[in-house]
């Protein structure tokens, strides 16, 4: 085991040339990062799905109850053991060949198959209420690490100057009990991201998330290993800079608090394409790519940073695209009626109660 960790934190990937993990170690005056604080990331992880649970049930239901969210609308449909079997056959979404050969087969019109399917998919989807409290929970914690991070570097002078977030980044940087809690907050939360991911309301950029989930525990449970705590938290800080705004926007859509909604959305969006379309290319991927290169030199974890962030700037673009097309609708339709990353066919706030066709059912039998 001993030598298998020798293998993966070898100096000679992690560190420039001319240094040792010795030169990671306190010095006075001095705090460096502490390795075996990572340690307590799963314990911190398993703490945090904790209080989510005791926030969402005691906290934010109540709270979407109140804003009038639903807990729960049934979806009646009508029994039909051919389009059941088809619908369990992992065909929830059929192709119009497929509805074509049902209408034929049950006498039924195409339309009446896709209503079918339609009411079917409906039936299965997580209630508004589920979904409403998973955003509360986000917007709240998301709201308390931006707080958090605002109060930790926005008062420090290196802050504003990209030159010294690699000046003396291994024997010099001191990094406080500030910093270190935020690092330690932000990768639990994470973490525990990364695995409520599975249980939380799916969303049709599932994948995406789960590698941008993957990148950012990289990125942080790396650049804390060997001190590249500056820029580090300056990414995390864009990163919850626009974020709580979303999942607040989210939470007055489903209870259709339409206005509120809308200002929510627009605080969202410009703040999105201010930290992750502007600052973040053109202040941190230049300090990453350029600055770096200059003041440290080559070396090979250089490449491995700069390949991550690299990758969170793809998904900032694909995010982006979808924002601007919710910006098109909002624009073109005076509101934002869904959640473009939703695998909901219906808005997001907006679902509505099916009715059956056994009227129609009822006047065939009588026939």
């Amino acid at each position: 085991m001993e030598q298998i960790s020798e293998w993966i934190w070898t100096d000679s990937f992690w560190l420039p040339q001319g240094y040792t993990w010795k030169d990671l170690e306190p010095t006075p005056g001095v705090n460096k990062p502490d390795f075996y604080d990572l340690y307590y990331v799963p314990i911190f992880a398993i703490l945090i799905l904790c209080i989510r649970y005791v926030f969402e049930r005691f906290i934010a239901t109540p709270f979407c109850l109140s804003l009038g969210i639903a807990k729960h609308i049934k979806v009646v449909y009508e029994e039909n053991q051919i389009c059941e079997h088809v619908f369990l056959a992992n065909t929830k979404h059929p192709n119009e060949k497929q509805v074509q050969g049902l209408a034929k087969q049950l006498g039924w019109t195409p339309h009446k198959v896709n209503r079918w399917f339609q009411k079917r998919r409906r039936s299965i989807q997580v209630p508004l209420l589920n979904k409403a409290s998973e955003s509360c929970w986000r917007c709240v914690f998301y709201f308390w690490l931006f707080c958090f991070g605002a109060y930790t570097i926005l008062p420090t002078e290196w802050f504003y100057d990209t030159n010294k977030w690699m000046e003396g980044y291994i024997r010099k940087q001191d990094f406080n009990m500030y910093l270190r809690s935020y690092y330690l907050m932000e990768l639990s939360f994470y973490t525990s991201l990364l695995f409520s991911q599975f249980i939380d309301a799916k969303r049709k950029d599932f994948y995406q998330m789960f590698l941008h989930h993957i990148v950012t525990i990289m990125l942080i449970f790396s650049s804390f290993a060997i001190n590249h705590h500056r820029i580090g938290v300056v990414i995390m800080f864009l990163h919850d800079a626009s974020d709580f705004w979303l999942e607040a926007a989210k939470v007055f859509n489903y209870a259709k608090k339409q206005r509120l909604c809308d200002g929510l959305f627009v605080m969202f969006a410009i703040s999105f394409f201010i930290t992750r379309w502007i600052y973040y290319p053109i202040w941190v991927l230049h300090c990453m790519i350029y600055i770096s290169w200059e003041i440290i030199g080559p070396y090979l974890s250089y490449y491995y940073f700069t390949t991550l962030l690299c990758i969170l700037q793809i998904l900032h673009i694909y995010w982006g695209s979808l924002i601007l097309h919710m910006v098109y609708k909002l624009a073109t339709q005076g509101k934002v009626d869904r959640d473009t990353r939703s695998e909901d066919e219906t808005s997001d706030g907006e679902v509505e109660t099916v009715a059956s066709n056994n009227t129609s059912a009822n006047s065939k039998k009588k026939k």
